[in-house]
């Protein structure tokens, strides 16, 4: 019995260290690595206030259809038409914009911009003179009589309240847009045979316009746009008015003068390049969800 203590007591003594051994010698488990942070994705959701710069071309159709009345002549003594014609314009335009948009549905943004602009666009037509044959006892003296003129036209402003829509690719957008546009205008005549005469003529038009752009978020409230803008205010009838001066060839007396029924279809075109300060809703840029 002594013997076997004895044995088993070496056997213990040398397994121990072995055994210890193995226990040390455990695989180690490494904690996983943290998660990163989502990448933040740009929202064109958000609100802006900018100001633009550029230039704008048009065209004004305009149709006298009796000059008579500007030189006070009755029309059943004499009557005659300037034919039909189109004044060419162009210029600068500058001004602001402010507006709100609205990113849905991933890539769709939904906005509404009202814009207003200064303008320099106009432009001088002188048509082909008008022969009038002056009968005897007129007011010139008998005989054909060549009658010139020069019109003029000018945009003073432009104003629109427009719906956008576009597709967005980050801090890139595509967009359309459209909706309703005003004009300040003013038209001018001069009939140099007359003694002079200058006549003239203002209005505010009400149109639409349409037009679409590339807008670029190139800092986190900062944008930048090219955008193209067409108008169109339709056919406006306005009357010429001044005052005729006398003298010349002519044996008309001084006094005030009107040209009633002046027709004038305006069209007009525009590009611009703008910038816009955005204001955030709700924090945007947002987060990506996964």
């Amino acid at each position: 019995m002594k013997n076997v203590l004895l044995g088993t007591a070496v056997v213990l003594a040398a397994y121990a260290p072995a055994h210890a051994a193995d226990l040390a010698q455990r695989p180690v488990y490494k904690a996983p690595p943290p998660m990163l942070a989502p990448a933040p994705v740009f929202s064109w959701t958000g609100c802006y206030l900018g100001g633009h710069v550029g230039g704008g071309w048009g065209r004004k159709d305009i149709n006298i259809p009796n000059l008579a009345t500007a030189a006070e002549i009755p029309p059943s003594e004499v009557t005659f038409a300037v034919p039909p014609v189109r004044d060419n314009t162009s210029g600068f335009v500058g001004g602001g914009q402010v507006g709100c948009d609205y990113q849905f549905a991933g890539n769709w943004v939904l906005g509404v911009e009202g814009e207003g602009s200064g303008s320099g666009i106009r432009g001088d037509v002188t048509p082909p003179p008008v022969i009038f044959n002056n009968p005897p006892g007129g007011p010139f003296p008998p005989g054909p009589v060549p009658i010139t003129s020069t019109f003029h036209a000018q945009t003073d402003w432009l104003a629109s309240i427009t719906g956008r829509l576009g597709y967005a690719a980050g801090p890139w957008l595509i967009y359309a847009k459209g909706g309703v546009a005003w004009a300040g205008d003013k038209y001018g005549a001069d009939i140099p045979i007359f003694g002079g005469e200058h006549l003239s003529a203002s209005e505010t038009r009400t149109g639409w316009t349409v037009g679409g752009g590339v807008e670029w978020a190139f800092l986190t409230n900062w944008s930048a746009k090219v955008e193209y803008d067409f108008y169109d205010f339709g056919t406006r009838t306005v009357s010429l008015t001044g005052i005729f001066p006398g003298g010349g060839p002519s044996t008309i007396p001084t006094g005030a003068v009107a040209v009633p029924g002046v027709d004038i279809r305006q069209t007009m075109s525009v590009v611009k390049f703008g910038i816009n300060y955005r204001f955030g809703w709700a924090g945007a840029p947002v987060t990506a969800s996964y």
